[in-house]
Formats: C-alpha cells, sequence, structure tokens
C-alpha cells in the first residue's frame, strides 16, 4: 500500500469516519486518531492504489464492510456521499 495514499486518505478524514461520520473512537500512542483506510475495489481485485478508491474508517465500519449483510448498500452510499471516490 502507498504510504503517500495512506496518509492522505487520513488527513482528508480529519479524524472523523467517512462512513459512519462519527469521530474515531480511540487516539493511537502518538495522539492521532485512529482510523483505518478501506479500498473500495479491492486490492486484490485489481483496484488501484489511488485517493479516489480508498476512504479512511473507523474498525467497525470497516468490519461491516468486509463482512457485513449491509455491505453493498453501504458501498452505494460511500460513492455518493464521498466526492472524490470513483467507481472502478
Amino acid at each position: 500500500r502507498d504510504a503517500e495514499v495512506v496518509a492522505w486518505v487520513l488527513n482528508a478524514s480529519s479524524g472523523i469516519c467517512e462512513c459512519c461520520e462519527k469521530p474515531a473512537s480511540f487516539k493511537r500512542m502518538n495522539g492521532s486518531p485512529f482510523l483505518e483506510v478501506h479500498h473500495l475495489r479491492r486490492l486484490a481485485d485489481d483496484g488501484s492504489d489511488i485517493v479516489t478508491n480508498a476512504i479512511g474508517i473507523c474498525p467497525n465500519c470497516h468490519r461491516e464492510l468486509h463482512y457485513g449483510v449491509n455491505r453493498e448498500t453501504i458501498l452505494s452510499s460511500l460513492y455518493l456521499k464521498v466526492l472524490r471516490l470513483i467507481i472502478e
């Protein structure tokens, strides 16, 4: 994963989950908010490692996007909510 993409996405999220829109639930040891970067089209499925395919999200939303029954609905809503995202 491109460290510059991760840094850009986390900076753009400003400590707020781009999925549920809640503040990160805790801070890292260095004081920064803990969010994870999720690629909407998985890298394993030939998704791009660029900011138009990645979001900063809380661990709960991250797990739901991988394993939840509503993941397709949530994914569709993210493309409408986060304007930088482009469907791949």
